[in-house]
C-alpha cells in the first residue's frame, strides 16, 4: 500500500509536468473583492484586515470621479478608499467594466473615443492611487450581466471585438504611466475556451500580463482539468493566471470549498485566488465578515490558508484518482476525497481541520467535501508517518471524469461514449461557449451533434424515442469480481418527459427507468466475469427537451 501511494503520486505529478513545466508552482496569494466602491464601510475595512485580508478586489467608478469637462476628481470616501488601503499597507487590484453617462449614455463603450476614454479612467485612477497594484479589465464580459447597451444582444464574436478594443485601450494608457502595473485581461465566468480562442485570434494576450476566469460553472475537483484544456490553446499554456471570484453560497461547506478550491488552483498554476466576498451581499455568498463585524468560519479558514499555505512550493501527490493531496512545502498536506481512513504514525504530525481548528487522535476519516490538513515540522513521509486505509472504489463517474489528451487520462474506470441506432462513438473534449446555446465550460461530446453534454456531475442526451443519441458509460471487468453499484440519475424540473435509464450486465437488463423521477439504482455483491461489460445508458424519453440530468455512478468492490 506504501508503495502504490508514493508511485502513483509520482505517476500524477510526471504526467501533468508537460502541461505546467515552465510554471512554478506555489500557494496563490490570497485575496477577497470588497465593493467600498459601493459605500464605504471604514469598520468593515478594519475588520477586513484584522482577518486578515491585505489584497482587496474592488472598483472606482468611472461615473462618479469623471467631470463633465473632463477631470477626474476623488472626493468622496467610494472613491478615496484606497488611500486608507495604503495607508494600512494594504494593496488592491482595480476592476474596470461600468461605462460613463457622457459616453454612449452609460452603455459599454464601443465607439473610439469612449473606449478611449474607458481606458483614461483606469490610467488616471492608477496614477492617483499607488495601492493599486493591478487592473482587471471587464467583469464577466462573456455573460449575460455586465454588459450593457446594444452590445448586450450582440452575438460573442463582436463581445469579443468590443473587449479586446477595451483591453488594449487600458493597457496602454496604464503602462504608459505606471509600467509595473499588471493587466488582468480575460474578464469572463467559467472557463470558456472556445470563447478566449476568439480573443487569442484577435491579439488580445498581448495585452495581458495574466488572465481572470470566474469558475463557479466548474465542479471544484474539475478546476484543474479544465484550467489544463484551457492551457492546451498555445497562447496559454503558460499565462498566470488570476481567480478573481471564487466563493460558496453555503457558510456550513465554506471553509472546506476554500481549501479544496486553493489546492486545485495550486496545482494550476493560479497565482492570485481572491474570495467572494469581504462581506454579505444579499446574494447568499459566504463572507468573510458578518453583518455584525464578526469572523465567520469561512474568514477563519482565509487566515488559515494564508498563514499555513499562502506562497509555499506544492506538488501533487493524489495516491489515485478518488482522493486528492497537495504537498506544500513538503511538510503541509491536504488531503481529501472517497472515504478512507487515515492514520498518523508520528506524533510530530499535528491535524487540523479547514478554519484552522486542532482535531485529536491518531486516526481520521477522509471525507469528499472536508479536508484534513496534516502540519509537520519536517518532510511528511507518506506511508511512514501517515498510511491511508485500503481503497475499495473501483470506478467514479465524477472522481474519473477527464477530457481526452488531458494530463493522467486514465483508461480504467467507466469509458464514456454516444450510441445512436447507428454507431457507438467515443467522446471527445469540446470547447466552452464556442458558440451560443454551448456550456461555458469544456465538455464531452461527439462532432456533428450538439445537443449531447457530457459534464462531471450532468448530462445531457440527445434525440428522441425514434432516433435517440444515448450516453453511455461502460464498465469492463479486469478480472472476475464482485461489485457494490450506487447510481443515482435526477432529471431536472424543466424535462419536458425525463430520461430512459438502462442498466445491462452484458445481454441481461438489470433495471430499467423512464419518466421525470430521480432514479435510484442501488446493488450489492453483483458478480462480473472477467471481460464481462457492465452499461449505464440514459437516453432520451419521447423528447430530450430540458433533460439536463445530474447524474453519478459509483462503483465498490464487495467485502
Amino acid at each position: 500500500m506504501t508503495m502504490r501511494w508514493f508511485s502513483l503520486g509520482l505517476l500524477l505529478i510526471f504526467s501533468n509536468a508537460s502541461q505546467i513545466a515552465a510554471l512554478e508552482l506555489r500557494g496563490p496569494k490570497l485575496a477577497a473583492a470588497s465593493n467600498f466602491g459601493q459605500g464605504f464601510v471604514e469598520d468593515l475595512l478594519s475588520k477586513a484586515l484584522e482577518v486578515p485580508v491585505n489584497d482587496f478586489r474592488d472598483a472606482v467608478y468611472w461615473d462618479q470621479v469623471e467631470t463633465a469637462g473632463g477631470r477626474f476628481l476623488f472626493e468622496t470616501p467610494q472613491t478615496r478608499y484606497p488611500d486608507l488601503l495604503a495607508k494600512a499597507g494594504a494593496t488592491m487590484s482595480l476592476t474596470v467594466n461600468n461605462g460613463h453617462h457622457s459616453h454612449e449614455s452609460g452603455n459599454t463603450p464601443t465607439s473610439t473615443s469612449a473606449v478611449q476614454a474607458f481606458g483614461r479612467h483606469a490610467a488616471e485612477t492608477v496614477l492617483r492611487f499607488p495601492a493599486i497594484n493591478a487592473v482587471e479589465v471587464g467583469n464577466e464580459f462573456n455573460s449575460a450581466n455586465f454588459v450593457f447597451g446594444p452590445l448586450k444582444d450582440a452575438g460573442i464574436d463582436a463581445r469579443a471585438e468590443a473587449y479586446a478594443a477595451l483591453l488594449q485601450s487600458v493597457w496602454a494608457q496604464v503602462k504608459a504611466v505606471r509600467p509595473n502595473v499588471r493587466v488582468i485581461g480575460g474578464g469572463v465566468h467559467s472557463i470558456p475556451t472556445g470563447y478566449l480562442s476568439r480573443l487569442i485570434a484577435l491579439g488580445a494576450v498581448d495585452f495581458m500580463d495574466t488572465i481572470a476566469l470566474h469558475p463557479y460553472d466548474t465542479p471544484t475537483e474539475q478546476i484543474a482539468r479544465q484550467i489544463a484544456v484551457m492551457r492546451r490553446l498555445p497562447e496559454l499554456a503558460e499565462i498566470p493566471v488570476e481567480i478573481t471570484e471564487f466563493g460558496s453560497q453555503s457558510p456550513k461547506a465554506a471553509p472546506g470549498y476554500m481549501l479544496r478550491a486553493y489546492c486545485q488552483m495550486a496545482l494550476s498554476g493560479v497565482s492570485r485566488a481572491v474570495w467572494y466576498a469581504v462581506n454579505t451581499r444579499g446574494d447568499g455568498y459566504a463572507p468573510l465578515v458578518d453583518k455584525d463585524l464578526g469572523v465567520t468560519n469561512a474568514g477563519r479558514a482565509f487566515a488559515f490558508v494564508r498563514q499555513t499555505l499562502e506562497g509555499l512550493p506544492v506538488r501533487d501527490v493524489a495516491p489515485d484518482r478518488f482522493t486528492y493531496a497537495c504537498l506544500f512545502e513538503d511538510r503541509k498536506l491536504v488531503i481529501w476525497g472517497m472515504p478512507r481512513t487515515l492514520t498518523v504514525m508520528n506524533d510530530h504530525v499535528e491535524v487540523f481541520d479547514s478554519t484552522g481548528d486542532p482535531l485529536a487522535g491518531d486516526v481520521f476519516h477522509i471525507s469528499e467535501t472536508d479536508p484534513l490538513i496534516l502540519v509537520t515540522p519536517k518532510p511528511l513521509l507518506l506511508g511512514h508517518d501517515v498510511t491511508l486505509g485500503p481503497q475499495r472504489v473501483l470506478a467514479d463517474s465524477y472522481h474519473q471524469f477527464s477530457f481526452p489528451g488531458a494530463r493522467a487520462d486514465n483508461q480504467e474506470g467507466l469509458e464514456r461514449s454516444v450510441r445512436t441506432p447507428d454507431d457507438q462513438i467515443p467522446v471527445q473534449t469540446m470547447p466552452g461557449q464556442d458558440r451560443p446555446g454551448r456550456p461555458w465550460t469544456p465538455y464531452l461530446g461527439v462532432e456533428n451533434n450538439g445537443s449531447v453534454l457530457i459534464h462531471a456531475d450532468s448530462l445531457l442526451p440527445g434525440g428522441s424515442d425514434d432516433y435517440p443519441a444515448e450516453i453511455v458509460h461502460t464498465f469492463t471487468a479486469p478480472r472476475m469480481i464482485r461489485v457494490d453499484i450506487m447510481a443515482h440519475f435526477a432529471p431536472v424540473a424543466r424535462s419536458s418527459d425525463g430520461i430512459s435509464v438502462a442498466v445491462r450486465l452484458d445481454t441481461a437488463e438489470l433495471a430499467f427507468h423512464r419518466g421525470k423521477d430521480r432514479f435510484d439504482y442501488v446493488a450489492t455483491g453483483l458478480e462480473i466475469p472477467q471481460g464481462g461489460v457492465l452499461e449505464f445508458v440514459v437516453g432520451p424519453n419521447r423528447s430530450a427537451a430540458g433533460d439536463v440530468t445530474a447524474y453519478r455512478i459509483t462503483l465498490t468492490q464487495s467485502d
